[in-house]
């Protein structure tokens, strides 16, 4: 996932997200315009999908993915970060 305040997008990158050799459109980079600077974004993973929301309610977007294990890390550059578990 990246943020690009210059460009106002918010992409998802799923060219390496696991089992993706079903479709060659399925890797993909998706992009939504943020319509202006976001300052808090809520992700959601579950085992098939990532939505983010922007916590304005500016932007969203989902993606489905296959990972061959849990995504189980989260790495943050240039803010903050928080982990809840859901159930």
């Amino acid at each position: 996932m990246r943020y690009d305040a210059s460009e106002q997008s918010f992409s998802v990158d799923r060219m390496r997200s696991g089992q993706a050799d079903f479709s060659d459109a399925f890797p993909a980079v998706t992009t939504a315009p943020t319509h202006g600077k976001v300052s808090r974004v809520l992700i959601f993973i579950d085992k098939s999908s990532v939505e983010v929301f922007d916590a304005d309610g500016k932007f969203a977007i989902t993606n489905l993915v296959f990972p061959t294990k849990p995504y189980d890390r989260l790495s943050v550059k240039g803010g903050k970060s928080r982990v809840w578990k859901m159930r």
